[in-house]
């Protein structure tokens, strides 16, 4: 696995408009599954939106895949970002909404599209492609909004939550999803679960404030205990 920084950044500030909400943060990420977590509020979100370009950062520098990020034009094909709001056209129907992201991940020509046919294997949605987006429930919607993100098989994926209204199957196979890309690529992966963290990652951020906290990187020593107290919350 490589030391590389994939992403990084330095004396970062990041909020909305000219509020900051974190910062400066100085941090790199590695290959490997690397889970962020803060209370509510904590600006995981925000963060996680700086890292991809799509805010602005209001000081400092982010550099991701090697390019500095400023609307993340330089990275997009290789960033896969799944958020809080699905990126799925609720009037559209899911094969549609396939078609519809191929055709963007297509004007990026360094772009590596997974083809279609692979994505609905993979995410079991060949019952759903004639459904509208609008009638999937919401962990059918998680699974074509994991599949739109593998289309472009990126190298550095940020992950909002990802396991919200997945059942205990497909929660399950996703879980294993993460493993297997954290073997050669770099995943940013927020949670609110400190056991579903524990499961996935081998390193921890912590926001608190307006800080963000490293635990020790020797993943044997990081327990259910020290991450409740880096988030200043009583077991």
């Amino acid at each position: 696995m490589s030391t590389t920084a994939t992403a990084s950044a330095t004396d970062l500030v990041a909020g909305y408009g000219d509020i900051p909400v974190l910062g400066p943060l100085e941090f790199s990420l590695q290959s490997g599954v690397t889970a962020l977590l803060g209370r509510n509020g904590s600006g995981k979100t925000t963060l996680m939106r700086t890292l991809c370009g799509i805010i602005p950062a209001l000081g400092g520098t982010c550099t991701v895949l090697g390019s500095p990020v400023a609307d993340g034009a330089a990275v997009r094909s290789k960033v896969g970002y799944l958020g809080h709001e699905s990126a799925l056209a609720r009037a559209l129907t899911v094969e549609q909404n396939l078609h519809f992201w191929a055709d963007v991940a297509a004007t990026h020509p360094e772009a590596d599209i997974v083809p279609r046919q692979v994505l609905v294997e993979r995410f079991d949605l060949a019952a759903l492609m004639g459904t509208r987006i609008s009638a999937l429930s919401r962990g059918q919607r998680q699974r074509v909004d994991l599949a739109r993100l593998a289309m472009t098989d990126p190298e550095f994926i940020v992950m909002d939550e990802p396991l919200t209204g997945l059942d205990p199957v497909y929660a399950a196979r996703f879980r294993a999803l993460v493993s297997e890309w954290g073997q050669t690529r770099t995943v940013l992966y927020s949670s609110h679960s400190v056991p579903e963290a524990l499961e996935l990652a081998q390193r921890f951020l912590i926001l608190r404030g307006r800080d963000l906290v490293e635990l020790d990187c020797n993943r044997a020593t990081v327990t259910a205990s020290t991450i409740l107290a880096a988030l200043e919350v009583r077991p």
